[in-house]
């Protein structure tokens, strides 16, 4: 299919735009972990740059109790004796601790002192040995730590694994409804067997769950699986059942959805709580703060009772080590070195409050898409044909937008939407725009150099190529003014001179001229041979077009001083020039034929001036102006020279003389010219005698040009009255250019 040139580069910036979009929709592999492993990195700088400054507050007291360097100093190197832990657990129930949380497991049953005794002693007599057998129950550890579990809401760490030994001790019971209906091909992770606590303690919690954490591509903990598989069983996670046991729920409810022949995991519920997750049973883990943002007690201080019963009360514990060697250190959005116990805690915070859990709904994909397919269309609608500057400009506003929108659902509604994709395309649409639309702007401003080069002044090429697509170079129609400038009496000037004295003549006239034409805003047309003609108001807009050209003309002729002057040094022939200026509208553009072009000005107005430029010799004055622009000349003087008809023209012309600035005019000058004004209307007004009184007065006290004077003394006195036509206007009618 053709596309025409000029769109092609819109419908390339769409067709990035589906490219990010398909990235999006279906990257798998290597490709896949990238994106993630990107998304990852803004969402832990989104989470970081939006913690608040103090840890949130929530209703319930979640306490870490930690088996520290210092309780290792005190109380001895772990693992401890289990009926250390007994003791550990009786102080904090006692304290009235509502749930406690172990992020450990004893997979492995404490020797019997008693059963030691008999294994080393064989030979003991049966009375002794039935009297160790009285004592064995009570100094068993795991009976003594088996009965202060059962004593609370307690809740065991297991450990899920892929091991394919045999399993040592069968796996708990576990607190989640799963339908039979919701088992097939679900995406939930799948574990072959799990480290767990032996019989007797296990039976003795009143929950169990897993303390695996998911790490992601790079190792970072993000998300937390709520529920795992085994068989044909899913199992909660300790945060979860210390979430249950906390709500006094009796079991764990799930939700799945079915699409073909897979089901997709969708939440749980325990209680009044209903928790959204992922398809494999996954939530972003609710960071409170950074590490430590809970409350820690040492282990030591509560077996020492260095804590108070009242700090501990109607809170829930989780258990856990940071000592050196013991440390369950994880790398996370909020510190690479942050306790696997706190994890745990976080996520128990978010599971009674679903408000602070951060979400990536099921809607997110479509919406994620649509934010593409939206900035995709914007930009590239609104890139297309533009400056580099404007492009950089909307991209960044488009990538600040985007982000706002972004931070904003994350902040209020706790909604995480990939930002990656979006921004990669904002990138690449700025980056394939601007390349473009800088090899467009190089080749308008090679275009408009090989234009102007020689017409305006270079910081006015310098404005043309900055309003770039905004310069219309085609022909419109616009009011302009218009100067021509010629050599008088130029031909008999050349015939004394060789052809490299008139080219040299010629070159420091006309550089001269041009150099003035430039400083006065103008733009140069063309030469022809002596001939000079330019004109304002184009290509760059000039609202004061007639004053400057006016301007410009007095210039050149005040100019001549000097001109001359290095003419004589030079031994060269004075010049004097004529100019004539005309004000009105024009066609300018870039005209011509397919083999040559050229920008200049075409119209009536234009072949005004041409006019006026060859009566100044006629009527012995330097320039000559029309009527329009006389009057778009406020702060200059003119003198009135004649009322005429040109050749060619039907309408009367009146034209005039600009002396000089106003300001700059003293009193004689000023009665002159309004004597002289007087005269033309008693000349108009066929008021000869004294017309011709005013006229010979001016031309013997005369202090401008006088040769228009005796122009018009003539003319009165070679009229006959009785001969003019009833309709005679006072205009002369000029027979030849």
């Amino acid at each position: 299919m053709y596309i025409p040139k000029i769109y092609r580069h819109l419908f390339i910036g769409l067709a990035i735009t589906l490219l990010i979009a398909a990235i999006e929709l279906f990257s798998t592999g290597a490709l896949a972990k990238l994106l993630n492993r990107v998304e990852g990195i803004i969402y832990d700088s989104r989470l970081l740059l939006t913690l608040p400054n103090t840890p949130r507050k929530i209703d319930e007291t979640v306490i870490i109790i930690d088996i520290d360097e210092k309780t290792m100093l005190e109380q001895g190197r772990f693992p401890w004796s289990r009926a250390k832990m007994a003791e550990l657990v009786t102080k904090l129930t006692n304290a009235g601790v509502i749930v406690i949380a172990f992020d450990i497991f004893f997979s492995e049953p404490e020797i019997n002192p008693i059963n030691q005794i008999q294994s080393r002693v064989p030979g003991l007599l049966s009375s002794y040995n039935l009297a160790l057998d009285d004592i064995k129950q009570q100094v068993d550890a795991d009976t003594t730590f088996a009965k202060a579990l059962s004593n609370n809401d307690t809740v065991l760490g297991f450990l899920l694994n892929n091991d394919t030994y045999k399993q040592r001790n069968p796996l708990p019971d576990t607190s989640i409804v799963w339908p039979q209906s919701e088992q097939s091909n679900t995406q939930v992770t799948a574990f072959l067997g799990a480290t767990v606590n032996i019989p007797l303690l296990q039976n003795s919690a009143t929950g169990n769950g897993f303390i695996n954490a998911h790490s992601e591509n790079d190792g970072f903990i993000r998300k937390a699986a709520l529920v795992n598989k085994v068989g044909d069983k899913l199992y909660p996670s300790l945060a979860l059942e210390a979430a249950r046991l906390y709500t006094l729920a009796n079991s764990i409810e799930t939700r799945a959805s079915t699409q073909g022949s897979l089901t997709f995991f969708e939440g749980v519920k325990f209680h009044e709580h209903w928790i959204q997750t992922d398809e494999y049973g996954q939530i972003f883990i609710p960071y409170k703060g950074r590490a430590k943002s809970f409350q820690y007690y040492s282990a030591t201080d509560v077996l020492t009772e260095k804590v108070a019963e009242q700090q501990l009360e109607g809170s829930v514990v989780f258990i856990g080590t940071s000592a050196i060697g013991l440390a369950d250190l994880r790398a996370t959005p909020v510190g690479l070195q942050y306790p696997g116990v706190e994890v745990h805690a976080n996520i128990f915070e978010g599971l009674l409050h679903p408000e602070i859990l951060p979400s990536q709904p099921n809607w997110s994909l479509g919406a994620t898409l649509l934010i593409i397919t939206l900035t995709g269309c914007l930009l590239s609608v609104l890139s297309f044909r533009k400056s580099a500057r404007y492009i950089v400009l909307l991209s960044l506003g488009v990538a600040a937008f985007i982000v706002f929108i972004n931070f904003y659902l994350w902040s209020v509604q706790k909604i995480s939407l990939p930002l990656f994709t979006p921004l990669l395309l904002t990138a690449l649409l700025a980056a394939y725009f601007v390349f473009i639309g800088s090899i467009a702007e190089m080749k308008h401003s090679r275009k408009i150099k090989s234009m102007f080069n020689q017409y305006v002044p270079p910081d006015h090429i310098d404005q043309l190529i900055r309003q770039g697509n905004q310069l219309n170079q085609q022909s419109v129609k616009r009011n302009m003014t218009v100067l021509f400038a010629d050599i008088r009496g130029f031909t008999p000037l050349s015939e004394g001179m060789t052809a490299n004295q008139l080219s040299d003549y010629l070159n420091q006239y006309l550089s001269a001229t041009t150099e003035v034409i430039f400083a006065h805003n103008g733009t140069i047309d063309k030469y022809v041979g002596d001939m000079v003609m330019a004109f304002w108001n184009a290509p760059l807009e000039d609202s004061k077009h007639a004053q400057h050209g006016v301007e410009a003309a007095m210039a050149m002729v005040k100019g001549l001083d000097s001109i001359n002057n290095a003419f004589a040094q030079q031994q060269l022939p004075p010049i004097n020039i004529g100019i004539g200026l005309s004000t009105g509208d024009m066609n300018v553009g870039d005209m011509g034929s397919v083999y040559r072009k050229a920008y200049t000005v075409l119209g009536d107005a234009v072949n005004l001036g041409s006019r006026v430029e060859s009566l100044t010799k006629f009527y012995g004055v330097a320039i000559l102006v029309t009527e329009d622009t006389m009057l778009a000349c406020p702060h200059i003087t003119f003198r009135l020279i004649d009322k005429v008809q040109v050749v060619g023209k039907e309408k009367a012309t009146e034209l005039y003389e600009p002396i000089n600035f106003t300001a700059e005019l003293n009193e004689s000058h000023l009665l002159e010219i309004k004597k002289s004004f007087t005269a033309m209307q008693h000349y108009n007004n066929k008021n000869w005698q004294q017309a011709l009184a005013l006229f010979e007065e001016l031309s013997d006290t005369a202090l401008l040009s006088d040769h228009i004077y005796h122009i018009f003394i003539n003319r009165i006195k070679k009229t006959d009255l009785q001969t003019l036509a009833q309709d005679w206007n006072g205009a002369f009618i000029h027979k030849t250019k």
